[in-house]
């Protein structure tokens, strides 16, 4: 009986794995799947990554998860951040954001200015009514209310606050009230808005997806948003070492190229620069290239009727309930080699 049941179950898994790796095939990203590897650490540097992807009262953000997930890998591969200095988390709330900077600014003073900050968004964005202030809209925010976002003059204050060595900040998202798609967020006036720009301070270079009333596209053959797409391959291609100033230009360049062609409207990625970091063109992402290469496979997973490559964060199992927030975690049977994801309930770890 024991036998005819494993042999059941192997038919099972075999029939599954042939079809998951079908999806595979045709729904690989380069950048997803060969990394290149760093074999020098960079234990003074510290990652925030966040990523929103399922609104409660707004459409999803395509492939947002994707591309937090993979920014966090190429950190830890390519640019040789330790696991541990990266906090990441996926479908935040308001809180979750807040707490995050929290834990960042303690970390900064403990180390007196000799860290390097590095904080990555993708999600909705939003401005205000009378386009004076933009947000982040955190999964429980409604972009009718801006009280339940983050403004970006608050979250320019708080880093700039923070005595960092010097301060990055990757936002893949927009601030006219249009969401990836090129449609308007639910609960706008359905029009457009240029959100004011706010000026950022400390030793801090603010990367954007787009300018003004523009949108932050996906690129969708790549399954991921456009501006993160090009930050990413320029990670890949160069091992990490490059310059600010040249990871500008180019994904400027790149970004601006393939929005027309894809999107048949423009997508302009901008620069802030606050005023005590004229030399931030020379910052290096990390002074050694990652001239070694791994080859990782990942299992697409459907979410939001769309095929994206699930990141595996720092989760616990435990029973899961209704009322929790689950994320994806990475499952491997031995007998045929194969791995897929299943959603657990998110653990935060002290």
């Amino acid at each position: 009986m024991t036998t005819k049941k494993g042999g059941y179950m192997k038919r099972v898994y075999l029939i599954w794995a042939v079809n998951m790796f079908a999806v595979l095939a045709l729904a690989q990203s380069d950048v997803d799947t060969r990394i290149a590897v760093n074999d020098q650490s960079d234990p003074n540097t510290f990652v925030l990554v966040i990523s929103n992807e399922n609104y409660k009262y707004e459409q999803p953000v395509p492939f947002a998860l994707n591309d937090d997930g993979t920014f966090k890998l190429y950190c830890e591969k390519t640019l040789g951040v330790p696991a541990k200095n990266i906090h990441y988390v996926g479908d935040a709330t308001l809180n979750d954001i807040r707490m995050q900077l929290q834990w960042l600014s303690k970390v900064m003073k403990a180390y007196s200015g000799e860290a390097r900050a590095i904080i990555y968004y993708s999600g909705h964005g939003m401005p205000s009514e009378d386009g004076r202030h933009a947000y982040l809209l955190p999964i429980d925010g409604n972009s009718s209310l801006a009280g339940s976002g983050l403004s970006t003059a608050d979250l320019y204050k708080q880093l700039g606050d923070m005595p960092s060595r010097t301060t990055m900040v990757f936002l893949d998202a927009c601030f006219s009230g249009a969401r990836r798609d090129g449609q308007i967020l639910a609960s706008s006036r359905g029009v457009a808005i240029k959100a004011k720009e706010e000026p950022v301070s400390g030793n801090m270079v603010v990367f954007s997806a787009a300018q003004g009333d523009e949108t932050a596209y996906p690129y969708k053959e790549k399954q991921h948003g456009l501006f993160t797409y090009f930050i990413l391959e320029q990670l890949q291609s160069q091992g990490g070492n490059i310059s600010l100033g040249d990871l500008a230009d180019n994904v400027i360049k790149q970004v601006g190229r393939t929005s027309i062609v894809e999107n048949n409207k423009s997508q302009t990625p901008t620069v802030t620069v606050s005023p005590t970091a004229q030399d931030w063109r020379k910052w290096m992402l990390t002074h050694k290239q990652a001239k070694k290469y791994e080859t990782i496979n990942r299992i697409s997973t459907t979410t939001n009727s769309l095929q994206v490559n699930k990141p595996l964060p720092l989760i616990r199992e435990q029973e899961v309930t209704k009322s929790q927030p689950t994320k994806p975690e990475l499952i491997f049977i031995p007998q045929f080699g194969i791995r897929f994801f299943k959603k657990v309930p998110v653990v935060w770890y002290p």
